[in-house]
């Protein structure tokens, strides 16, 4: 576990603290002092380069407020002074246009007091900052930061939706009032607020150039890779500062923390995050968050549905996309409101327990045309069992695919090495994988055993992957990734993997050209044993996105269409109304026929979670993949919680006991 670094902290905000110089000392004196003839101070409650900070009480409505105070050290350039006067205006106003949102800090007035500015906002009393909390009591736990996360998504969105970009989100802007998460539930009365809108702006207003006379719009550690090359913020930006921010929350140190600020923002720029230790399965949204890439950065609404997971409060959907970029629609995702929903040729079968068995089945899979939906099960490997070495097919190998097929994005990411094959020959890439990818895998001997298999890079949505990047592990050397990187890789993917029916790890380590050519980071690959995986997987997979047994999750909540022959599953968010919930997977005993298992008389999925659902207002049905999966071994069933009277359910749906 690493340790809390608040040392590290405090030299990486240096350039931000030491503006203000003695003014510091001054700040005492200042306690009764009345601004704007209303205000009087009470007591200092901090100060940065920007200014100062203070609990006032507010003489015409006898309450008390907070006050921030522009900070200006003698001899400021009068360039320096007008900016900073201007960002306090500019602070003022976007923080006042998201007055409404219960996690922003209200603003009430800015008044002018000696020709300075003073905002005045809002007290919150029990309120300290988030990088306070951490240094004095260490990392936070991990539903908590999920809890405040979601606060943080909330407040960021509704500025996104104003067009108003945050630009320094960071723990020393975010107050909380409590930890404990319990009172940070929707339930509970924590509150989480972001502050500090001092560097903010309009999305279509320009950025002005980083560097300033304190050295960078931002905070090196918490500023997006992008925006420290100089390029435009947009709100994917705000969305890495986030996840950097969540990071420090439950790790108790920033994810590019290197004890100087030239060395954190090389490391920010050329170095993917340490590995959390602590995060568990708040890992996939940090990882999702702090992706360099903006374009493969985890979307807002995504994060948002996968931290409702984990803190049980809300929809399970998970999605990683672009955050600004809208897509035409493709095949397979729900459609706009008014468009007829097209299902796709292969649907699941289901059985309904209590009424006529009616086979909803799934055309045979045809060649070409719209991408195929099988369904699939995938199989849990317990960290028992991963500990104990029981699981072989959990190996480490050099991978390369061959972009034989041109794929949507690909060539927006021109490889980094050249004409080098990054994994060596027989897989056959010749750029790096990334997080999200989607391949298809020709195997040349035993499946997971032998030699790696010939990979080739394929569109998520419009075709079959067999297989999917869901993460991937920055070593420190070549023998590093090779006898290191499988371990990773599991613990990586263990919330996918736990989740799913069928699936394993398969970690990528680069070839020894690959490694030369810049290529340091192994890939952790999410295969199904016996089949493909239909679509994306785990945080990569969308609202709309229609799911199959081989792609699905415990937890995951459906919208369904019928028709004569077939049901189909889109997934849908658990807070919203939807059909059907994801109870889990059922294992068919070995050696039983598809048409064994369709005409069985026993409903297998009933017997195992009938009991953890109220039989009055809900009942349990088996969905089967389509026969071709079944015979590639595929032997799971989907086992999903309806209501019997075929209302919509609208909540998150908890079992009163186990299977």
């Amino acid at each position: 576990m690493h340790p809390v670094r608040c040392w590290a902290k405090i030299v990486v905000r240096a350039v931000c603290v030491r503006p203000g110089g003695n003014r510091q000392a001054e700040m005492g004196d200042a306690a009764g002092h009345v601004v704007a003839g209303r205000y009087r101070l009470l007591s200092s409650l901090g100060a940065g380069g920007m200014g100062r900070v203070w609990r006032a009480h507010d003489q015409e409505l006898d309450c008390e407020v907070v006050l921030k105070e522009l900070s200006v050290p003698p001899g400021l350039p009068d360039p320096e002074l007008s900016t900073r006067i201007a960002r306090a205006h500019s602070e003022a106003r976007h923080s006042a246009r998201l007055r409404g949102n219960p996690h922003v800090v209200t603003v009430y007035d800015c008044v002018l007091h000696e020709g300075l500015p003073w905002i005045v906002m809002e007290y919150v009393p029990g309120a300290r900052d988030l990088e306070a909390v951490v240094c004095e009591e260490g990392p936070v736990p991990r539903a908590a930061a999920a809890h405040m996360g979601r606060s943080l998504l909330d407040a960021l969105a509704a500025g996104h939706r104003s067009r108003i970009l945050h630009r320094d989100v960071k723990p020393s802007n975010v107050l909380v009032t409590s930890t404990d998460p319990h009172e940070l539930g929707s339930a509970g009365s924590g509150r989480v607020l972001l502050t500090d809108y001092g560097i903010s702006l309009r999305e279509d207003a320009g950025e002005p150039r980083l560097t300033t006379v304190s050295g960078f719009v931002g905070t090196p550690g918490y500023l997006a890779p992008e925006r420290a090359r100089g390029e435009q913020p947009t709100p994917a930006s705000d969305l890495f500062s986030l996840g950097a921010t969540l990071y420090f929350a439950v790790e108790g140190h920033g994810p590019f923390d290197r004890g100087s600020p030239v060395g954190t923002l090389a490391a920010l720029l050329t170095e993917e995050p340490v590995p959390p230790r602590r995060a568990g399965d708040l890992t996939p949204v940090l990882l999702g968050l702090l992706a360099k890439d903006p374009d493969r950065r985890l979307r807002s609404d995504a994060a948002a549905d996968l931290l409702a997971r984990l803190t049980g409060e809300g929809p399970r959907t998970q999605q990683a996309t672009v955050t600004q970029v809208s897509r035409p629609p493709v095949k397979g995702s729900s459609p706009e409101r008014g468009q007829r929903l097209e299902p796709r040729p292969d649907g699941p079968r289901v059985r309904k327990p209590g009424r006529p068995r009616r086979q909803r089945g799934s055309a045979e899979r045809g060649s070409g045309g719209a991408k195929t939906r099988t369904f699939r099960r995938v199989i849990v490997a317990t960290a028992a069992a991963l500990a104990a070495g029981l699981v072989p097919w959990l190996v480490v190998t050099h991978l390369g695919a061959t972009a034989k097929t041109p794929v949507s994005g690909a060539s927006e990411h021109p490889s980094a090495t050249g004409s080098v094959e990054p994994y060596g020959a027989a897989v056959g890439l010749s750029r790096e994988l990334r997080r999200g990818d989607c391949v298809t895998a020709r195997w040349t001997g035993t499946r997971f055993a032998t030699e790696p298999p010939q990979l080739t890079l394929v569109d998520c949505a419009n075709d079959t992957p067999d297989g999917q990047v869901v993460a991937s592990d920055a070593a420190m050397s070549l023998a590093d990734a090779q006898v290191n990187g499988h371990d990773r890789c599991v613990s990586e993917a263990m919330s996918t993997l736990s989740a799913m029916a069928d699936a394993e790890v398969y970690s990528l380590s680069p070839s020894e050209q690959g490694w030369k050519s810049g290529v340091h980071d192994s890939v952790c690959l999410v295969f199904n044993r016996t089949s493909n995986i239909y679509g994306a997987v785990g945080a990569f997979r969308k609202t709309g996105d229609q799911i199959g047994p081989q792609n699905a999750e415990t937890g995951d909540c459906y919208r369904a269409t019928e028709t004569k022959d077939a049901y189909y599953l889109y997934l849908a968010r658990c807070d919203a109304a939807h059909d059907a919930q994801m109870a889990g997977f059922w294992k068919a005993p070995s050696g039983r026929s598809y048409s064994a298992e369709q005409s069985a008389r026993t409903d297998d999925c009933t017997k195992k979670y009938g009991t953890s659902y109220d039989a009055s207002t809900y009942q349990v049905e088996t969905i089967l993949p389509d026969e071709n999966t079944w015979k590639q071994g595929f032997h799971y069933v989907m086992c999903i919680v309806d209501r019997s009277d075929s209302q919509k359910l609208t909540s998150p749906l908890t079992p009163t006991s186990q299977p």
